[in-house]
């Protein structure tokens, strides 16, 4: 079990960990309702295709179809400024919330939170860019972290799995069809 230094630790350890899942889910949330993800894999089904068919037709040499593929190839070309857009439309939605919510959770609501753990785990990036550190007690900017990173990456996995259970038909087992004779 986790071994919390704190006067009303459980009570900060379960915030914290709710605060990190629910920051987790917000983000994810606001880059779904933006379009973000669905429109960057769009771009890339499309330039994928374009490249695929324009090797194909190189292979062949059919100038025809490379003619063709030409005009594809400069639209693809130009969704790559698309792309660079999206994807700081997605850091300028993510950014301020992970560098926000942490030094909050820190500073103004547990400044004296410090958890324990009976294992340690491997802190990349600390104290210089190639180094990784074993650590087992934390802080609540890092208990936001660990929570933000693990739990709320389950609770993503767990989101994405519910909302594939309703495409499925009835009768179905796990996506499969069974004929059974009765």
């Amino acid at each position: 079990m986790f071994a919390i230094i704190s006067d009303s630790g459980m009570m900060e350890f379960a915030v914290i960990s709710v605060i990190g899942i629910v920051t987790s889910l917000a983000i994810a949330f606001a880059l779904a309702r933006l379009g973000v993800s669905a429109r960057l894999r769009e771009i890339q089904a499309f330039t994928n295709k374009v490249n695929k068919d324009y090797f194909d037709a190189l292979k062949k040499k059919d100038m025809k179809r490379l003619d063709e593929l030409d005009i594809k190839m400069k639209e693809s070309q130009k969704m790559s400024m698309e792309t660079i857009v999206l994807q700081l439309k997605s850091m300028a939605v993510t950014l301020p919330v992970v560098f926000g919510v942490p030094y909050l959770v820190q500073y103004f609501l547990f400044p004296a939170f410090i958890i324990t753990l009976p294992f340690q785990i491997p802190i990349p990036f600390r104290p210089t860019l190639f180094s990784v550190t074993w650590r087992d007690t934390f802080g609540a900017y890092g208990w936001f972290w660990l929570s933000f990173i693990f739990l709320g990456g389950f609770a993503q996995l767990v989101k994405g799995q519910l909302q594939k259970k309703p495409n499925a038909k009835p009768g179905d087992a796990d996506g499969k069809i069974k004929n059974q004779k009765q």
